[in-house]
């Protein structure tokens, strides 16, 4: 290294030796300003509150669904139908996309959404046979096989003797009228005139002998004055059409033409005013020298059928999770009408039901997506069920009460959705209120910021699913807008529905759900009175048109001889006599009892306050029991 370097590099440090020291020996420095306090901690914003999903509906879905159920490509959605098939595929499809589980038949391991069962539909008819020979005559004659059809309410079998005319086959004591004058016809067949008679004294007794020109009364009425077969004559030339339904009334029965009863009967004056319209009724009259021989089959055809069943299982760890709650609704109709369920006679038009019930099936649909939503699921297990063959008796929710997948005792409450899709003034009727103490405070809070006017019924039963679970003693609530002339008609259609109010009714309905759901303790059972209700029906044990009520509510899809019960209303006539479910009326008062068309027939006959005798089968056993009517309501 170089000795000039080194020089350069003493001066250094000494300078910086001097510089340190002149540092620690100098004045202090100035203190440095503090920096400004800190601001006060603010509260943290709270979390954007998460949407509850039960309270949340979607219009948008709830209108497609309806107006896809209520569409000309599902027809009506008829038992037996494709198009009830395709809206249980629906259904089905949109179960699938909520993430719910299948919990129908049991399918190998695994289970599939659909039960099936078979429904009673129809009527297969083979073409009756006639034939009339008279003394003196070498040939027998028959009318022509475009001149006769099977009646409705026939019965399958043979029937051969001499043949009554008795006019228009009518005993009605009470608007003092009776074509048999009070005499049997036993062993003959009852050649009758179609239609109701015409009195020339009109008033009361004309307007109510209006009510007995339908052929399956005049069947029975020919049958309890011992008949054995029967001819009706059509007022012309046209017949009707073959009968739908194979419950017969104890006789075969035919219908033939005018004409072709002018050929057989010539001794008759078909077209006399007497004849036509007696101005009284004459004794029946028998024609001598003949013998009639009448021949008629007709047998039940059945369909598939199914419910669709999904369930939403409880969250995990609850002590409930065994226990269920059943949301339901039924998503068949009439398809192209032609039945008695139709009020509209004669039409094969669809009958498109978007009230009844593609409404109740789309806030089914809707309660289910609320709930498959949900990040905490409920305490108890929630199972969805779209019933099947509803118009025929509630066949399907009767099925699932029957062949439930778990025991019905599990089932804590049901929760009905039947024409939920006309809604007025934001009212909506909540029935089976009395199957609970608790229903009505659970209801009234379900309602809270909705403001629907709500109308609590009482009663459990009625014409819908909610009844076969009522029967089961299981708390119902069955949601319903109210009737409407549209009500079974084709006019029934989906331009009309309040889409606003089915997603009203649906908030309540999820609300309703989760709140049996997760209360602490099941709702317990309470048998409740009669309701008042028109809508209701019940065969006798309330509905319109009867004089008298029995409180006994019919098993429909009983296809045994008699009537079977399946349950009778608390404290009603049919109660205190000591009826119960499961017991099948064979008798009533005087009037032997073959299925629920005898049954309304011979409810028309009774008075209210005069005792009558019931005759039931119980257990193999003919019970004969005392019953007083009451007043209709």
């Amino acid at each position: 290294m170089k000795p000039t370097s080194l020089r350069l590099r003493g001066r250094l440090a000494i300078h910086a030796s001097l510089l340190a020291l002149l540092a620690a020996c100098g004045p202090a420095a100035e203190p440095v300003t503090p920096p400004p306090p800190a601001p006060p901690e603010l509260p943290q914003a709270a979390a954007p509150k998460a949407e509850n999903p039960i309270e949340k509906g979607d219009p948008r879905r709830i209108e497609e669904d309806v107006k896809r159920l209520a569409s000309d490509d599902l027809a009506g959605r008829g038992t037996g139908d494709a198009g009830a098939q395709q809206a249980a595929e629906l259904v089905e499809k949109r179960f699938r996309e909520l993430g719910l589980e299948a919990f129908g038949d049991a399918e190998g391991s695994s289970k599939s959404f659909k039960q099936k069962f078979s429904a009673r539909v129809g009527a297969k008819v083979e073409a009756p046979t006639v034939s009339l020979a008279k003394k003196g005559q070498k040939a027998a004659k028959s009318p022509a096989a475009a001149d006769v059809i099977t009646a409705e309410g026939a019965q399958t079998g043979e029937a051969k003797g001499e043949v009554v005319f008795v006019g228009h086959g009518v005993t009605a004591p009470a608007a003092s009228w009776d074509d048999y004058a009070g005499k049997e016809i036993a062993g003959k067949v009852a050649l009758i005139v179609d239609g109701a008679p015409k009195p020339e004294s009109g008033g009361k007794n004309a307007e109510a002998l209006r009510d007995f020109k339908s052929v399956r009364y005049k069947l029975r009425t020919a049958r309890e004055h011992k008949a054995v077969g029967a001819i009706v004559v059509a007022a012309g030339e046209e017949l009707p059409a073959a009968p739908e339904n194979a419950s017969g009334m104890g006789i075969p029965a035919v219908v033939i033409k005018r004409s072709a009863a002018k050929a057989l009967f010539p001794e008759i004056k078909w077209d006399d005013a007497a004849v036509a319209s007696p101005k009284a009724a004459a004794s029946p009259k028998a024609l001598a020298g003949t013998e009639m021989s009448v021949t008629t089959k007709i047998e039940p055809t059945f369909a598939d059928a199914w419910n669709v069943v999904a369930r939403l299982p409880a969250r995990a760890g609850s002590k409930t999770a065994e226990e269920y709650v059943v949301v339901g609704a039924h998503y068949d109709h009439l398809g192209r009408g032609g039945t008695s369920h139709s009020r509209a006679p004669g039409s094969r038009e669809i009958h498109h039901g978007a009230d009844d019930n593609a409404s109740g099936t789309a806030l089914l649909l809707d309660v289910a997506r609320r709930f498959s939503k949900l990040a905490e699921k409920p305490a108890r297990s929630i199972v969805f069920i779209a019933f099947g063959a509803e118009e025929l008796g509630t066949l399907g929710s009767r099925h699932w009460v029957e062949h439930p997948p778990m025991p019905i005792g599990s089932v804590t409450a049901m929760i009905n959705a039947d024409m939920v899709g006309r809604m007025r003034d934001r009212t909506l009727v909540v029935d089976g209120t009395g199957t609970a103490a608790a229903w009505p405070e659970l209801v009234n809070a379900a309602n809270t910021g909705l403001s629907l006017t709500l109308k609590l019924g009482a009663e459990g039963f009625g014409a819908s699913d909610h009844a076969s679970f009522t029967a089961a003693r299981v708390p119902v609530a069955f949601l319903f807008t109210g009737v409407h002339d549209d009500y079974h008609k084709p006019s029934d259609t989906a331009d009309k529905i309040d889409v606003g109010g089915i997603d009203l009714a649906a908030t309540l309905a999820a609300r309703l759900t989760q709140s049996v759901a997760d209360r602490p303790e099941r709702l317990a059972f309470v048998e409740a009175p009669a309701a008042q209700d028109p809508h209701k029906g019940g065969g006798g044990g309330g509905a319109r048109g009867f004089r008298v009520s029995l409180g006994s509510i019919p098993d429909y899809a009983w296809q045994g001889k008699g009537v079977k019960l399946t349950g009778v209303r608390p404290d009603a006539p049919a109660a205190r006599a000591g009826l119960q479910a499961g017991d099948i009326i064979v008798k009533l008062d005087k009037h032997e009892i073959t299925n629920v068309h005898d049954y309304t027939f011979a409810l028309g006959d009774l008075e209210p306050g005069r005792e009558i005798t019931v005759e039931v089968e119980r257990d193999g056993k003919r019970v004969a029991l005392k019953l007083i009517p009451a007043p209709g309501r």
